[in-house]
């Protein structure tokens, strides 16, 4: 809580002022941290059923943008143990089958449903119950998109869901439309078909297990979200979700919403329980944000465009910094995606281990291709068997033009318009002379199509330069990791930091990639976190190979057309 200073006392009175509100702040941030979490555990119809305090050992797993597993290893003959074995139990008192978990630490909330549970007895006679949960990210690993959400599963027209826009809403409105079709229960009996009421409460978004946080299609565009195309045939939500996250630096946030809770937007009305799923920004490169920099000048900006040719990108200088007014009020803690308040200097005693990998692009030219643009083979085709029908009734031997056009076809099939070359010429600068020349993405689709031009993107992002930074970073050392404002920063956040041992000074910003929190008996609970992509640092093939399998679904999909 901010202090004002009366500056009607002496110089000293003031600094005794100001020492004793810093001291009780951190007095107030260190009984937050010694604050053990609250672990309640809910039934699948979200009746609390235990709160767990007791526990050997727990673990807890957020990673961005992906499922995160949870552990918590309790004595056997502790009733919250018992109950999460009994699972016979829970069906026979009708409190389903399901459990559902909520641990809440430092302003943020892990959550998720139990997935299985072991028991084991060690040489001591020690049992004990290990329970693993999956987090609740999982829901949208089993969302489907269906091609057409409002039609039953034997009639689907078009075969293709697609939907066109800012980013944001585009994945926030497929998954919408497809939690309609869950909760209207239009082509499906309702789970209790006797219960009248049943057959309506899906209408009322109060009743849904999960929901969508509000987003207009004029708000998402104006924030200056990079637009985006997601189609799917029955794909998941997740997977048809990835690429598009992973391009735009977006973040998906999910948050179940329990009693104390503030409402997740002004006005909502949901059910206690409720699984609310929102997209975030907290990368801002696509509105400017800090870029890099070096110790001596600070933090350089860019603002990340798309190039004239629609295929690479280029980072614009901008030449003001943002003045971010939360960042001088005393007591509050965040950080601004374009200006990230959190630095983590070569010496930082919170720094772990550190491991920054670089690699220059590679090839100036991508190619692709290997199926004529659409309308190119079938003109060939009517071209060729029109001529011969003509020569043929000329010389009075009938209408030939098939017949030579099913031998001709070999000839001719593919070979027009069929290859696309296109030459990355700010790379081409950028790499001197001595380089590497082209890269071929084995797509198998047709050039010169919205398909072709998203493998060109893929291949251009596979084989650019790259900087990947991964540390492991110990809470409160010295900043805290929070959320809902309990600490400096959470998952998705922007960070900066130096590598030991360099010279030029230079600053490497990367974002908060997972959160672990930790517990164990005796112990203070404590995050871990992960900052950088660890997936760059893996094999550059293995990781082009990954979305090039993405890529070549999604072509499968818009080739049923």
């Amino acid at each position: 809580m901010a202090v004002a200073v009366d500056f009607s006392l002496s110089l000293e009175e003031q600094c005794e002022a100001i020492w004793d509100a810093t001291e009780a702040r951190a007095a107030e941030m260190e009984a937050i941290r010694a604050t053990p979490p609250l672990v309640r555990l809910y039934d699948g119809n979200r009746r609390l059923q235990h709160l767990v305090q007791n526990d050997d050992e727990m673990t807890w797993e957020d990673p961005d943008n992906d499922t995160g597993p949870g552990q918590m290893i309790l004595d056997f003959s502790m009733p919250a143990a018992q109950y999460l074995h009994d699972m016979y139990g829970r069906k026979q008192r009708g409190e389903s089958i399901n459990v559902l978990i909520a641990v809440d630490y430092c302003g943020g909330r892990w959550s998720g449903l139990l997935d299985r549970t072991e028991v084991e007895t060690d040489d001591t006679g020690y049992t004990r119950l290990i329970a693993h949960f999956l987090s609740d990210y999982e829901q949208l690993k089993w969302k489907q998109l269906w091609s057409n959400p409002v039609l039953p599963a034997f009639i689907q027209a078009p075969r293709v869901f697609m939907l066109g826009g800012p980013a944001r809403w585009v994945l926030l409105t497929a998954l919408l439309l497809n939690l309609w079709r869950e909760n209207l229960s239009l082509w499906h009996l309702p789970d209790d078909p006797l219960k009248f009421s049943s057959w309506f409460s899906g209408f009322d978004m109060a009743n849904w297990a999960v929901v969508v946080k509000p987003l207009s299609f004029m708000d998402d565009l104006a924030a200056g979200t990079p637009m985006a195309l997601l189609s799917s045939r029955w794909k998941t939500w997740h997977d048809a979700a990835q690429m598009i996250l992973e391009d735009a630096e977006l973040s998906v946030s999910w948050r179940r919403y329990l009693e104390g809770d503030p409402p997740p937007w002004p006005g909502a009305n949901l059910r206690y329980g409720a699984l609310v799923i929102d997209i975030v920004d907290k990368s801002g490169v696509y509105e400017g944000t800090a870029n890099g920099g070096t110790i001596f000048d600070g933090f350089t900006r860019g603002i990340r465009e798309f190039a004239e040719d629609l295929y690479e990108d280029t980072e614009a200088a901008a030449t003001s910094a943002p003045v971010v007014g939360d960042y001088r009020v005393p007591g509050r803690l965040l950080t601004n995606r374009r200006a990230p308040y959190v630095f983590y200097p070569p010496n930082s005693p919170g720094v772990t281990h550190a491991s920054f990998v670089q690699s220059p692009a590679k090839g100036i030219q991508i190619n692709t291709g290997g199926h004529s643009m659409p309308g190119v083979n079938e003109t060939m085709s009517a071209l060729v068997q029109g001529v011969f029908d003509v020569v043929g009734n000329a010389l009075q031997i009938g209408s030939i033009g098939g017949s030579v056009d099913a031998i001709a076809k070999m000839f001719y099939e593919d070979t027009v318009l069929a290859w696309i070359s296109v030459k990355l010429y700010e790379r081409a600068q950028e790499s001197g002379d001595f380089r590497l020349y082209e890269y071929f993405v084995d797509s198998g689709g047709k050039a010169y199509t919205l398909s072709s031009f998203m493998v060109i993107r893929a291949g251009k992002y596979a084989t650019r330069s790259w900087f990947s930074c991964s540390m492991d970073v110990m809470d409160g050392a010295p900043y805290l990791v929070g959320d809902q404002g309990k600490g400096h920063f959470w998952k998705g956040d922007r960070v900066s930091t130096m590598i030991k041992g360099d010279t030029s000074r230079r600053l490497h910003i990367d974002r908060v990639r997972k959160l672990t929190l930790t517990r164990k008996r005796g112990q203070r609970a404590s995050y871990a976190l992960e900052i950088g992509n660890d997936t760059a640092q893996e094999d550059p093939l293995v990781r082009l190979m990954a979305r090039m399998e993405r890529i070549k679904a999604e072509l499968k999909d818009l080739g049923v057309f």
